[in-house]
This record gives C-alpha cells, structure tokens and sequence, in this order.
C-alpha cells in the first residue's frame, strides 16, 4: 500500500489544485471573449479615447479587495505609458473626485456590483459629466455581471466573472480577484504596444530597483 501523504504534502496538493482552478476561470473568461467580444471592444474604445487624450488619464475605484487591486494596476498602467491613478471610493465621495478632467476614464471594480461606495461614485459621474465625448467621464465596470447594480451605471463591462471562488465554505475573493488582476494587467499591455512603448521609454519611468537597473544601463544616458 502507498504510504500516507503528511499535511504537508497534502497542503502542497491543494494549492497546485488551487491553482489550476484559477487557471481555468481565466480560460473560461478568455473562451467567453473570443465568443462574444462586443462588451470588451466597447471599454476598449473608451480607455484608448483617454488615453489618447492629451492630459487624459485611467482613474481606477474600488473599496477593499478591489481597491487594492486597483492600486496594483494603476502602478501598472503608469509605468508602461498610460497614466493612471487610484482612489479609494469613499475617499472620491469625499472630495478625492475633483482628480477627474473631463475626457478622463473611471475603472471601477467591484466583483458583486453592488458596492455602495462604489455605486455612488460611479452614479455621481455619470450625473456631473459633460454630455459630449470630449466633456465626458466614462465608466467602466469590472465585475461579475453586467445586469448588476453597477453595470446600469456603466457606458461598458468587462467580464471577470468566475464560476466559483477556492473556498466551498468561505467566499473570499480569490479566482474572481486573479481574473480582475489578470485582465487588467493584458489590458495596461494592451495599450502599452498600441502607443509603442519601448525598454527606452520602459527605463526612464522605472529606473529603480533589479529591473531598473536591468533597463536602464545605457538606456537613458549611454554616454555616461
């Protein structure tokens, strides 16, 4: 008879199980969008109208979780070329949504839908904006559903929904917050190659650190 796995392999088990269950919510999500690509083209056209907007930047919201992926990604954005940055929903009600311009491009993130910050904030821009594509502050969801809350607030949806989270007992967000993160990630991509940024343009927003210095050398100074 084989001999019995010890927790710790059994622990070691689990999380290549874990996994391969994120890996299939996101083969899942990109087989949806090859089927039906409508909603994403639709948030594409949006984010590359403000990023091609001179001065234009990628706002990204969200509370808990969702903020701090939104964190994750505007630091992305910005160092491959988009400017971006993030404000914690409750912070926006408070002021912190005089950062936006018209022409510039809300994210906001919230796997239910249904988070009040965030649908407060994304219902006050959609009542304070301009009418006319230049005046206006488009809204961009990402979440489980576009029928939710949020998704009637929203000029277009990105699907990062997930047939179910690691845990049976316990729904932290777990594949649905590697999906956003995922997506997010191709998407500063994305835009990055569309715009043509290169390791040059690469090392001058990011000369710190290994992969600065890995970038940097002869990059911006090669005379010195």
């Amino acid at each position: 008879m084989p001999a019995p796995l010890d927790d710790l392999e059994i622990g070691a088990l689990d999380v290549a199980s874990s996994l391969e269950l994120t890996g299939l919510a996101m083969k899942q999500c990109a087989d949806r969008l090859r089927n039906n690509s409508t909603t994403l083209k639709s948030a594409l056209r949006i984010l590359i109208r403000a990023a091609d907007r001179p001065g234009g930047k990628i706002v990204f919201t969200g509370v808990g979780k969702s903020y701090q992926i939104g964190k994750k990604l505007a630091a992305t954005f910005t160092s491959v070329g988009t400017p971006s940055i993030c404000i914690h929903a409750t912070e926006a009600l408070h002021g912190d949504i005089g950062l936006l311009i018209p022409g510039d491009c809300v994210v906001a993130l919230s796997y239910s839908g249904a988070t009040e910050e965030v649908l407060r904030m994304a219902e006050h821009v959609r009542c304070t904006s301009g009418s006319s594509v230049d005046e206006k502050v488009s809204v961009v969801g990402m979440g489980r559903s576009p029928f939710s809350p949020l998704g009637a607030l929203c000029d277009a949806w990105i699907d990062c929904a997930v047939a179910a989270e690691l845990s049976d007992s316990v729904s932290a967000p777990t594949c649905s917050s590697s999906l956003m993160l995922a997506i997010g990630d191709a998407l500063a991509v994305l835009l990055m190659n569309r715009r043509q940024f290169g390791p040059t343009d690469f090392a001058r927003n990011h000369p710190g650190g290994h992969l600065g210095r890995s970038v940097t050398q002869g990059a911006i100074c090669p005379n010195h």
